[in-house]
């Protein structure tokens, strides 16, 4: 199947991006958790050859799949993420070579609103970021989670179980001060 897309081809490109400076470590951070997202809603049969997929029917069931947990926004971004981490993956499949890819321009470091070393998305360099990962099979993501602030959570194992988002959602509810 030397021509199929499989999810773990994706996935393996996105990872492997920011570490050889295809993309900016945060982009393929959030590419990639938003593939693992949408993308989880297939069946092993289905992540051998996405290629074959009707996409927006998969995004529709990850829309009602997780319509209660995500807002709207939230669930355009996901849907926005992931075509565009399936076309740069096309795109590096086709010509890995003079694969390039555009990215937001950031203001610099000390620039009002930008901590220093942070980038536009509010990510430290990817020094620190990898100072959070420590095992295999685990993966970091990072979430905004009011202007100015980003905080990321890091090994998250890829087989992550609804029983065990639950159990880590009660544990981040516990740590809220107030309301």
């Amino acid at each position: 199947m030397a021509n199929s897309y499989s999810v773990n081809d994706l996935l393996e490109f996105l990872d492997q991006s920011g570490d050889r400076g295809l993309m900016p470590v945060s982009t393929a951070q959030a590419l990639s958790v938003a593939s693992r997202n949408v993308l989880g809603v297939l069946s092993e049969g289905e992540k051998q050859d996405f290629d074959q997929l009707d996409l927006d029917g998969v995004i529709r069931r990850f829309t009602s799949r997780r319509a209660k947990d995500l807002s709207p926004t939230t669930l355009r971004e996901y849907e926005r993420r992931v075509r565009r981490a399936i076309d740069l993956f096309r795109q590096w499949r086709e010509n890995g070579g003079a694969f390039t890819t555009k990215t937001r321009a950031t203001s610099g470091a000390g620039t009002r609103g930008n901590l220093a070393g942070d980038d536009a998305t509010g990510f430290r360099d990817a020094g620190t970021i990898r100072e959070l990962e420590s095992r295999p099979g685990t993966y970091l993501s990072s979430l905004p989670i009011r202007p100015g602030l980003v905080i990321t959570i890091g090994n998250i194992p890829y087989d992550l179980t609804g029983a065990e988002a639950e159990r880590l959602a009660t544990f981040v509810r516990m740590l809220a001060v107030g309301e």
